[in-house]
């Protein structure tokens, strides 16, 4: 008797629950990070002050995002935003099913709109109760890894919306290509 397609089957089923598995494991770092964040601003807040606190925040967070901007820096460097556009939705985590990233407006004119749909960081806060006016100001803060990341890419960050603010559904990423310095040379 052939066993080959029951082989097959739970294999299939086994690589499912563990990809499944993979997938709850980052979802549940992601919102330790959450929580990290949260709970390191409320006890800094506290000694040292809210203003300095988010600011301390975000400088370490930013070094982070220097680090991962350099996945982006040749295409950037090529004024290649849709290249920029296709890294930042094919290696998020989870392939994609976290943030649900995707391009809200295509490249045209220097500059390219990124969304997230989903955030498993503001799913986290406001899981753990934290108000819309405390999910903002931690989205805030953790958005400087975006700000780093683009920064160390070479490119010009503005967001045009972030999923913690009131009627916003997703985060919105404009990304610009930043100007060529002039030369300080002569022609």
């Amino acid at each position: 008797m052939d066993n080959t397609n029951d082989n097959a089957s739970a294999d299939t089923s086994g690589s499912i629950n563990k990809l499944r598995a993979s997938r709850d494991e980052t979802r549940a770092a992601f919102e330790t990070r959450a929580l990290m964040y949260a709970y390191l601003y409320d006890e800094l807040a506290e000694e040292i002050g809210p203003k300095r606190t988010a600011s301390a925040m975000k400088r370490a967070i930013h070094r982070r995002g220097l680090e991962i901007g350099e996945a982006y820096r040749e295409a950037a460097a090529r004024g290649d935003l849709a290249k920029v556009a296709r890294i930042f939705v094919e290696c998020s985590p989870c392939e994609g099913s976290l943030f649900f990233p995707d391009i809200a407006e295509p490249a045209s004119d220097g500059r390219i709109v990124l969304e997230m749909r989903g955030c498993p960081l503001v799913d986290a806060w406001e899981h753990a109760g934290y108000d819309a006016e405390q999910v903002d100001r931690l989205c805030e803060i953790a958005s400087a890894v975006d700000e780093g990341t683009f920064e160390r890419a070479g490119l010009g960050l503005r967001f045009l919306s972030r999923k913690a603010c009131p009627e916003s559904e997703r985060c919105l990423l404009e990304l610009r290509l930043r100007a060529k310095e002039a030369s300080s040379m002569c022609p």
